[in-house]
């Protein structure tokens, strides 16, 4: 779905939640554990509140994205084609994947050579992140592949020190099984009249790449459902209305981020803390979604959105190896405390990453488009020689 400024609360979201993670994973790395603290200031506090919610911004991610691909599946049902969307769904993950895959693979070879100890896993206790001594660590070329074909997790790890690759798998995957519970639920694009015999096979399709995959990532698909259920109500309610949502929808995810970081809570009620989260936002994004006359709001407000929301999948794919690069060279001996010369290279390092991430995003994500238009006709004229 492209952008549209009625969702411009959506796409400034969706940034600040990539932001959100990368500044989570930098802090981890560099400064030092919030518990460790004696005493901590006002600044320093919001700094620790505001990182410290990475894992549920990728559940925002998973409403977000079946919110915009989801309803996007379900805007164009009677002319769905399914080379169209597999053409723009792996180009779209591809055009960075594959960069951010090369680029794990030259700062793994650094760590390889200057810092062996980082990817046998000694760090991860005092990063939070990063190998781990209990889990597989794989650069080979057998992980690579099977990272470009979404199979981290499923039959192999994430690709080195990649280890956020892990949700872009979950995507994957909820993007081939939307369209397949849809049409085993109805007729889609060309198959208006489709047999029973279509519509029970594409359910059985369903069903079984359900049963084959790991349990995690198909706890993750009914989260990344609540974003349809949220575009099932664009128009649905009145500018009161809407504007009534929002505060309950602010109150609802922050009692869900509340709970995600409640062991009690949650062994008390027993609810999934990712589907609290996930619930919550939702409640939100129906609210957002519904907001109108956004007229009145800024012009910079607009494009910080849509420029945020552009470069977030680049951000979130491309940020760990380096924060990890940045921490294997410079703070090893120790981590910095958050004073205010501890706060300032914090500061400095995690511009330089929305620096970098962003030539990134100019350099692969934009082109997006043109790379999906070349293949395209590059496929038709291959395709009319063949025929002539």
């Amino acid at each position: 779905m492209k952008h549209d400024q009625r969702f411009m609360w959506l796409d400034l979201i969706r940034g600040l939640c990539a932001i959100s993670v990368c500044a989570g994973h930098l802090r981890s790395a560099i400064l030092a554990d919030y518990t460790s603290l004696e005493s901590t200031s006002l600044i320093q506090k919001a700094l620790y509140l505001a990182t410290g919610f990475g894992h549920q911004s990728v559940m925002v991610f998973f409403v977000l994205s079946g919110f915009f691909v989801g309803g996007a599946v379900l805007k164009t049902r009677d002319t769905f084609n399914w080379r169209k969307y597999a053409m723009a769904r792996l180009s779209r993950l591809w055009v960075v994947l594959i960069p951010a895959l090369l680029v794990t693979a030259l700062v793994d070879q650094w760590l390889a050579v200057h810092a062996p100890d980082v990817l046998s896993g000694r760090y991860r206790g005092a990063w939070n992140s990063g190998p781990s001594p209990d889990e597989v660590y794989s650069a080979s070329p057998a992980t690579f592949f099977a990272n470009v074909f979404f199979l981290q997790t499923v039959v192999a790890p994430v690709f080195g020190t990649n280890g956020p690759l892990w949700s872009l798998a979950n995507e994957f995957w909820y993007y081939l099984l939307l369209p397949l519970c849809v049409a085993a639920l109805g007729p889609v694009g060309e198959n208006t009249k489709a047999s029973t015999v279509y519509r029970l096979g594409t359910g059985a399709l369903a069903l079984a790449v359900l049963l084959w995959l790991p349990a995690g990532i198909v706890s993750g698909y009914y989260v990344w459902l609540l974003g349809l259920l949220a575009y099932h109500f664009i128009g649905r309610l009145t500018p009161r209305g809407a504007h009534a949502m929002t505060c309950i929808g602010v109150v609802c995810f922050g009692a869900a981020l509340a709970y995600s970081k409640a062991a009690s809570w949650q062994g008390a009620l027993g609810v999934p803390s990712d589907l609290a989260v996930g619930g919550g936002f939702c409640v939100l994004c129906i609210a957002l979604a519904n907001l109108r006359h956004l007229g009145g709001a800024p012009s910079w407000l607009f494009r910080m959105a849509r420029a945020s929301s552009e470069f977030s999948y680049s951000l979130y794919l491309l940020h760990f190896p380096l924060v990890v690069l940045i921490a294997s060279r410079f703070y090893r001996s120790g981590k910095l405390t958050p004073d205010a010369a501890g706060m300032s290279q914090f500061s400095f390092w995690l511009v330089a990453l929305l620096a970098v991430c962003i030539v990134f995003w100019w350099l692969f994500e934009r082109r997006t488009s043109d790379i999906r238009r070349w293949v395209v006709e590059r496929m038709v004229h291959r395709l009319g020689r063949h025929v002539s």
